[in-house]
């Protein structure tokens, strides 16, 4: 369901299992937020981030809080450019990976 936010900002949120999404182009903005590579390796691979980087649309962003060298590696390999950021309280990192710029 979609929740508005303001006049021209609105959140969907999915729970899905990742082989279930078949969006193509479809979003702006990925917020992933699952539990660290190091928790949930399966979550944070080539095959996971592909279907990400296909379901956002061009110039579409995804964002994680993890900044580990093998997520920044998986997310390039499948066409997202990667950029550090400082992280939030607490956090000394985050990547933002983007399609298409």
């Amino acid at each position: 369901t979609f929740q508005k936010i303001s006049p021209h900002f609105s959140l969907l949120k999915q729970q899905k299992m990742f082989k279930d999404i078949t969006d193509t182009n479809t979003h702006h903005l990925i917020y992933f937020d699952a539990f660290g590579p190091r928790v949930q390796p399966n979550l944070w691979t080539e095959s996971v981030f592909k279907i990400m980087f296909d379901a956002l649309m061009p110039s579409g962003v995804l964002v994680t809080y993890s900044a580990k060298g093998s997520v920044r590696r998986a997310m390039q390999a499948v066409g997202f450019t990667v950029e550090k950021l400082p992280g939030p309280p607490g956090k000394r990192e985050m990547l933002r990976a983007s399609k298409g710029l």
